[in-house]
């Protein structure tokens, strides 16, 4: 797992307003995470990382939110990114 790209991108997100702009665009779009966009959007961001790394990391992250993330949760933004049964 690339750990250290995630957790650089989190970083990203919680400082720049710009990422943070766009994140919130893909949080809308389906009222749940992109994970497709969020890759995109990391790759983009110089971060590389897999759909199933992003899940897997809001599945086990026990670290505190950022003030960012604490916003989208109380905008109604889940964090739960378990993958739909396809």
């Amino acid at each position: 797992m690339t750990t250290s790209n995630i957790t650089e991108f989190r970083e990203k997100v919680a400082t720049n307003p710009a990422i943070q702009l766009e994140v919130r665009r893909l949080m809308e779009v389906a009222g749940s995470p992109d994970l497709a966009g969020l890759v995109e959007l990391g790759t983009k961001n110089g971060c590389q990382f897999s759909e199933q790394e992003v899940s897997d990391l809001f599945a086990n992250d026990n670290d505190e939110l950022s003030d960012f993330e604490m916003e989208m949760v109380s905008a109604g933004f889940g964090v739960d990114c378990k993958m739909p049964d396809v």
